[in-house]
Formats: C-alpha cells, sequence, structure tokens
C-alpha cells in the first residue's frame, strides 16, 4: 500500500506533477526542494522541509509527470512500516526508509530527515497513521550571506 491519505482528498486536488526518469507507484511519496523543476522520490535523507507529494497513478521512467496530492501536512496518511507497529510509537518523529516506506525504530528522531509523525496503529502490525511532515522547500537551517 505505500502511504495512502485516509482523511477526504477531494478530487479536484489531484493535480500531474513534473518527474525525469522516476518509476512512480500509487503510494509512492515525492518531494521538490526549492530551484527544482521536478520532483524525485523520497529517500531516507529527505527532509523534513521539503514539499511533498503522494503518488495517485503509476508511471514508468519515460513519464514527465504524474498525477498526485500534495501533502498538506494536517491529513492522516496510512503509512507500511518497516518494523512491527507499536502504539509505544505514538507521537515518534520518523525517518524515511523509502518513498513507500517508514522506518519505525521506536525512538523519536530529532534530526531534519524525520518527516512522519506516528499518531496510531494503522490497519494491521505492518502500518501506522499520523502526519506527513511537509515545509516548503526552505531549509531553516541556512546561512545568510
Amino acid at each position: 500500500m505505500a502511504l495512502k491519505v485516509i482523511s477526504r482528498v477531494d478530487e479536484l486536488e489531484l493535480k500531474k506533477y513534473p518527474i525525469s526518469s522516476q518509476t512512480v507507484l500509487v503510494g509512492d511519496l515525492f518531494e521538490k526542494a526549492v530551484g527544482a523543476t521536478t520532483w524525485t522520490a523520497a529517500t531516507a535523507t529527505s527532509t523534513h522541509f521539503t514539499r511533498k507529494v503522494i503518488a495517485y497513478e503509476a508511471a514508468t521512467t519515460a513519464a514527465t509527470e504524474f498525477l498526485g496530492y500534495e501533502v498538506r501536512g494536517d491529513e492522516d496518511v496510512e503509512a507500511e512500516v518497516t518494523n512491527a507497529a507499536s502504539a509505544n510509537h505514538n507521537g515518534d518523529r520518523m525517518v524515511l526508509t523509502d518513498k513507500n516506506t517508514v522506518n519505525n525504530t521506536g525512538t523519536d528522531s530529532a534530526l531534519e530527515y524525520a518527516c512522519f509523525i506516528q499518531d496510531r496503529i494503522g490497519s494491521d502490525s505492518t502500518h501506522v497513521i499520523g502526519r506527513v511532515i511537509v515545509g516548503n522547500g526552505v531549509d531553516p537551517d541556512a546561512t545568510t550571506s
């Protein structure tokens, strides 16, 4: 299942997002940094301050865009997890494993790579429900010059 918004998504909020040489599956998470012209697959080094989109249709590497929903950060999202889901992780900030899995280690992550906050157990022991952490793409720790 990867990631899935379980709160209501208005179909008018779905739109096409540009990609380049990316394989997209339904439920994959993509991010876009400031200055980028295309969206890239989220990874374990994705940051909390990037904009994020969940794919609503599959696309091949030949495609130049995919249908997706840009996450605002207040939606309930069900996500696959690396380890067995545990209510002891509720409230923990978590790093992604890759574009379709959250790494629930059981330790709250204060790293800038934390992109998900668990609220509760999902539909089974391999899923949790929480919020994807999003921003406007600007690194809050960037230096000024």
